[in-house]
This record gives structure tokens, sequence and C-alpha cells, in this order.
């Protein structure tokens, strides 16, 4: 008995995401905005559909994604560190600002990784750098510090206007 009922909450959980996707994606900003938020609130469950979403769909719609990911939370950051460490910036650059919306430590050593990534661009370089000093960890802290000093003030001006912006 128990495990029909279960069942029946899992399946529940997963029309409810389905819509509440459907929502976020194709709705207007507050509607949309709304459907992010109670995705958050789902949690965990909504993790897997929302990192396939990150990866498919195009890139104003990313951020969205990203929005709700980072309402989910300290869950959502193993997910979004695979993300970072493989993907392109397009779809790397919204996750950045998750984890730094998140805040969650782990972040930190695989943010460093990508930001001494000679092959990624300037601009996901500099949001990276911003969602470091963000975090507020000081070896994070000062691998920016050396980005800084090693390519010059206008990434460090970058930088910084990301930072002020997240």
């Amino acid at each position: 008995m128990q495990e029909i009922i279960h069942k029946k909450e899992v399946e529940r959980d997963v029309a409810e995401i389905r819509e509440l996707m459907h929502v976020m994606l194709n709705g207007d900003t507050y509607t949309s905005l709304q459907a992010s938020k109670a995705l958050g609130t789902v949690g965990a469950p909504a993790v897997g559909p929302l990192m396939r979403a990150l990866n498919a769909v195009d890139s104003d719609a990313r951020w969205v994604v990203a929005m709700a990911l980072a309402r989910v939370g300290n869950d959502a950051v193993e997910a979004l560190i695979g993300v970072v460490r493989t993907a392109d910036d397009g779809i790397t650059n919204p996750a950045v600002w998750a984890l730094a919306e998140i805040g969650d430590p782990r972040a930190v050593d695989p943010l460093v990784a990508v930001l001494q990534d000679n092959h990624r661009s300037e601009s996901c370089r500099a949001l990276i750098a911003a969602a470091l000093l963000k975090l507020g960890d000081p070896a994070g802290i000062a691998r920016v510090q050396e980005a800084f000093d090693l390519l010059g003030e206008e990434f460090a001006d970058l930088a910084m206007v990301a930072y002020e912006g997240t």
C-alpha cells in the first residue's frame, strides 16, 4: 500500500514539475517568475528536469531556468558544477550565476578551475571572477586577484561590472 501511495505522489510531482516548467518557459514575465519560485519550492525533484531544460532551451530561457535552479538551492549545486566543468559558455554563464546566488562553498574549486581555463571567453571568466568574489572564499578571492594581475585592468573592470550586477 505504501508503495502505491509513493508512486502516486511521484506521478503528481512529475506532473506538477512539467506544468510549472511549461509556465516558466512560456508564460509572461510575472507568471514565469512565479513558476520559477514554485519550482524552487519543489526542490531536488525539479533539478533533473531543470538541468535538461538548461541544456536544451535558447539563451534567454536559460537565465529563467538558472533562476529556478538558484531557488532550488543546495540540491542543485552538484548538477550546476557539472555544467560549469563541461558545457560551453552559453550554458555555463547562467549556471555560474546560479551558483553565486546559491552561495555554496562547494562551487569555489570548480569555478577557480574554469577561471584559469584560457579556452573560455573573457566574459565567461569575468562572470566566474564575479561569482568567486560573491562567494567570498579567501582562496577563490586570491585566484581572482591573480587573474586581475595577469589579465589586466580591462578584465578586472569587466569582472567588477559583473559583480556589481549580481
